[in-house]
């Protein structure tokens, strides 16, 4: 199966479990990831036999692009990219206008980018429809405590499905695919010498009740309509 056809049945998949139900979006990233692992498992042990292999690249885009950063965002791209064998690095750029922003840029095989592209892009509308529903009229840090439960959730829920998809893989699949992302860090250092490691920490410190309702938002696995979804 071709990538494009992979990122077709998950957003097929994706967009049937819409619902205001707070456990609905995570259980379907659980689904749609482990149909993502799956396929890129499969991809490793095809080049495990044919010892021919997709080389990692530099995007030309960014997966994201803002003036001023939101820490639940840039952890979500931190997991992304982790978890797909892509690594990241950040361009501070300036407008025609001064207008100051950073973007975030990829390196990586073009089937993963494409992947933890559309994961950010969907993850991101999901918790932010969702949070319009259960942190409506609370406040931006309320709203930003939600999101960062909600990113935590949503890692904790790759993890799994990561793990359900190893269960039958061969083992040369499952050493080749996690050895992509040294891959992706050896090509964004020779291509970026001066790189620069940077700590970021969370700029929401209260609230846990919201980080608390965002994490149950993002892990819970309780879901009858995904897998139907997939049939």
């Amino acid at each position: 199966m071709e990538i494009d056809k992979v990122i077709l049945k998950v957003r097929k998949l994706l967009e049937l479990s819409k619902s205001s139900s707070q456990h609905e979006s995570a259980a379907a990233v659980g689904i749609a990831n482990k149909l993502i692992d799956e396929y890129r498992l499969s991809q490793a042990d095809l080049e495990a036999t044919t010892q021919s292999r997709e080389l990692p690249e530099e995007d030309v885009d960014s997966i994201y692009e803002t003036g001023k950063i939101t820490q639940w965002k840039a952890s979500l791209v931190r997991i992304l990219t982790h978890h797909y064998g892509v690594s990241y690095w950040l361009s501070l750029s300036k407008s025609a206008t001064g207008r100051k922003y950073t973007k975030f840029r990829l390196v990586g095989r073009k089937s993963d980018i494409l992947i933890a592209r559309y994961m950010f892009g969907w993850i991101v509308s999901e918790c932010q429809r969702l949070s319009d529903i259960f942190a409506k009229g609370k406040g931006r840090v309320y709203v930003g405590r939600y999101c960062d439960g909600f990113v935590a959730g949503i890692a904790e829920k790759l993890i799994v499905s990561r793990n359900e998809a190893k269960k039958e893989a061969p083992s040369g699949a499952i050493i080749l695919l996690d050895s992509r992302l040294n891959e992706a860090k050896s090509l964004m250092y020779r291509l970026h010498t001066n790189l620069e490691t940077i700590k970021s920490k969370s700029t929401y410190q209260s609230n846990d009740n919201a980080y608390g309702l965002g994490k149950i938002s993002g892990k819970n696995l309780s879901l009858e309509k995904a897998p139907k979804a997939l049939s």
